[in-house]
């Protein structure tokens, strides 16, 4: 054991010496390595070498994760302040669809100051017997509406009449149902006729075959009926000549569009 001590006392002793040797061999100004450099060098770089780049693997590595959770954390912000402006969009859609509505109600009324605007209501509900024939609406007899008034929508065409009244709701039975009738005129001639609802949801207008009326002509109210005089109805679609029952069976496409009818108003002829 003592002998073992010895030897490794020696080893140690003789490695000191050499590594003062080297070091006092390298601190002067030599531009070339020491053959035992060259070896220990030759040896040492390549591990140094593949140390180095693993550690720059590695820290790069952390850094792209790093980016990549940042890069989450943008995106979702950004699909949120999407999300907000979509939002804000549909909003300001509604908002400018209803002001161009009420705009248009307001001119109506302005260029129709002998009819009496009882009220505006909205649609609660529609008849499933008769989806786009009767609808049901939240005002009623406290909010002055009565049978016959006549309902219009907001940029003031024919939609309807009221057929029954509650204290708080009230119903109107659209132009295109079947069992709907209605006097009217023809705007440029002033032909008068018989219009009512059809199964295709276009009206029919009866006129006489001698009738002045072609495809493309304007039809409103007459006011020979429960209607208020020269509310728009509609556009002739077609004419057709029925020459043995002495008539014209006339197609109009109406102005309001019944799948989409949303704030609606009630209004009577100063008759009334």
């Amino acid at each position: 054991m003592r002998l073992f001590n010895n030897k490794l006392l020696t080893f140690v002793i003789a490695v000191s010496i050499a590594l003062m040797v080297l070091a006092a061999g390298t601190s002067t100004g030599r531009t070339k390595p020491t053959p035992v450099e060259g070896v220990l060098g030759t040896i040492v770089n390549p591990i140094q070498n593949a140390v180095y780049s693993v550690g720059e693997f590695i820290s790069g590595s952390f850094d792209s994760l790093f980016h990549l959770k940042t890069l989450k954390i943008e995106n979702e912000d950004l699909k949120d302040k999407v999300e907000k402006l979509q939002e804000e969009n549909r909003k300001l859609i509604q908002l400018a669809a209803e002001n161009k509505r009420l705009r248009d109600l307001l001119g109506f009324k302005e260029t129709n100051e002998e009819l009496q605007f009882i009220t505006g209501a909205n649609i609660t509900g529609r008849d499933p017997g008769n989806w786009f024939d009767i609808f049901t609406l939240d005002k009623g007899s406290r909010d002055g509406v009565q049978a016959n008034d006549a309902v219009i929508v907001g940029n003031g065409y024919l939609a309807g009449r009221i057929i029954e009244v509650s204290e708080t709701y009230s119903k109107f039975m659209a132009l295109i149902d079947q069992r709907s009738s209605v006097s009217i005129i023809v705007d440029r001639t002033r032909d008068l006729g018989i219009v009512s609802g059809s199964e295709d949801k276009d009206i029919i207008a009866l006129m006489p075959l001698e009738a002045d009326i072609a495809k493309g002509d304007d039809i409103s109210t007459s006011g020979y009926s429960t209607f208020p005089k020269n509310i728009y109805i509609g556009k002739v679609k077609s004419v057709e000549k029925q020459e043995r029952k002495l008539q014209k069976l006339v197609m109009i496409e109406p102005a309001a569009d019944f799948e989409r009818l949303e704030e609606i108003y009630i209004v009577r002829g100063a008759s009334k």
